[in-house]
């Protein structure tokens, strides 16, 4: 049987989380880069303009598709890693070491489909790495600790936009230099963390290595083993769902509703995520210490869904230019306080010994609702016939409405929460399993 390492309960170095998010930050850098531009200027040297959003869409789609399968399986599998490198040092490396070799394979590719080979082998590779990460935090950062640990990182998840945008930007004319930068410097970042931070190995009984069905059934779970951790999954889905829809539609928003030609939309679209980015990289830090001191996530859960529902209901009923710009920024100060406590919420309901994969399956709550809010868009606005703001066929109104709805109800969650909310009750709750699980050894 598995050997899990006891809870971390040595509060660690402020130093050594922010040594873990440079972690994110590089591998997100490199795995962004390629969705801002390099993708899309690949895919313009292989086909036809006329066939370039189907290429890309394909390459993207299957793209997602890898990650959604690969995190949780990558989670899975450094759980059950017991080298003398460590249970996670192993997947962090070699995962922003295939990223160069996927890399280097995207900026050689003769045809789409050696492109799409390459791309899905680079969100595989990257995601070994983010999903390893995740682990590390739950090894080593102890539960007083963890709402700044989940702010930082949130605010990291934005930040990573940052670098992949420089480096289009300073290099557009050199596709190679464009797909090659932010992996290498991912490898060289990663490296040199790894060599700096701890990740003891942890024993192994014989026999522990598991099936490849075990392997592949990583990314499934039973909700009713974690309940609460499936009340969870679903908040940060809904949550980002609602944020998808504000921040991918907005452009359409723009054109719909304002009458602005494309050019102009695509322009205020660009500055207005930006702006919300920032607010969300303020918020995460900032709720994120606040939540560590409280030890209660109640009222961050609760304010963010709120701001989050407002913001969608401003933009279902008006066609102003300045509710636009409230209504964005909302969005992104939501989404930022809700991350400042959603990984650390996570970590408090994670089944002993699996938290590599159940990190994994929680980062599937984040990466899915992108790809199905675009998906189911287009039905929802044929929803009741034209708008009833602007007119025309599609209803916006609904979409905003449906997403709104979403979002408000998932505090419906909260009530099977109650346990791990608040640190004191949690905390309460440990020591009486601790105490019934001594008891029963004892007898």
């Amino acid at each position: 049987m598995h050997t899990t390492p006891p809870a971390p309960q040595t509060r660690v170095p402020m130093s050594r989380i922010y040594l873990f998010a440079l972690i994110e930050l590089a591998a997100l850098g490199a795995l962004v880069t390629p969705l801002v531009v390099s993708l899309s200027l690949k895919v313009l040297q292989l086909v036809p303009e006329t066939e370039k959003e189907g290429a890309l869409g394909l390459v993207t789609a299957l793209g997602a598709l890898a990650a959604l399968v690969a995190n949780p399986i990558f989670g899975h599998l450094s759980d059950r890693t017991s080298s003398r490198f460590g249970r996670r040092r192993p997947w962090l490396i070699g995962g922003v070491i295939g990223g160069v070799a996927a890399a280097a394979l995207i900026a050689v590719a003769p045809s789409i489909p050696v492109l799409v080979v390459a791309w899905v082998l680079s969100q595989a590779a990257y995601n070994a790495t983010l999903a390893s990460l995740s682990a590390l935090l739950a090894d080593q950062v102890p539960e007083e600790q963890r709402a700044k640990a989940s702010g930082i990182f949130g605010a990291i998840g934005f930040l990573g936009l940052v670098p992949a945008m420089l480096v289009a930007a300073l290099f557009a004319s050199n596709l190679t230099v464009v797909v090659l930068a932010m992996p290498i410097v991912a490898v060289v970042i990663v490296v040199v963390v790894c060599l700096a931070i701890p990740d003891p190995p942890v024993e192994r009984s014989d026999g522990e290595h598991g099936s490849v069905g075990q392997v592949f059934r990583a990314f499934l779970f039973n909700p009713a083993k974690a309940p609460m951790f499936t009340l969870v999954w679903v908040q940060r889905a809904t949550m980002q769902f609602g944020y998808t829809v504000v921040s991918t539609f907005g452009l359409f928003y723009l054109m719909i509703r304002l009458n602005m030609e494309q050019v102009a939309a695509a322009s205020l679209t660009s500055a207005a995520t930006l702006a919300g980015a920032a607010l969300n990289v303020v918020a995460a830090f900032a709720c994120g210490y606040l939540a560590s001191r409280r030890g209660n996530y109640g009222p961050f859960i609760v304010g963010s869904a709120l701001l989050m529902g407002l913001s969608l209901l401003l933009k279902a009923f008006t066609q102003d230019l300045s509710v636009f710009w409230v209504s964005t920024l909302l969005a992104g100060f939501a989404l930022g306080a809700y991350y400042a406590v959603d990984l650390a919420l996570a970590m408090r309901t994670l089944p002993a010994g699996e938290e590599g994969k159940y990190l994994g399956i929680f980062n599937v709550a984040k990466t899915l609702p992108q790809s199905i809010a675009p998906a189911i868009a287009p039905l929802v606005v044929l929803i009741g016939g034209s708008d009833p703001v602007a007119g025309g066929d599609k209803n916006y109104t609904a979409l905003y409405l449906v997403a709104a709805v979403a979002v408000l109800a998932s505090l419906l969650t909260l009530p099977g929460l109650r346990r791990v909310l608040r640190r004191d009750v949690y905390d309460a709750g440990r020591a009486d399993a601790a105490a019934a699980a001594l008891k029963e050894e004892v007898a």
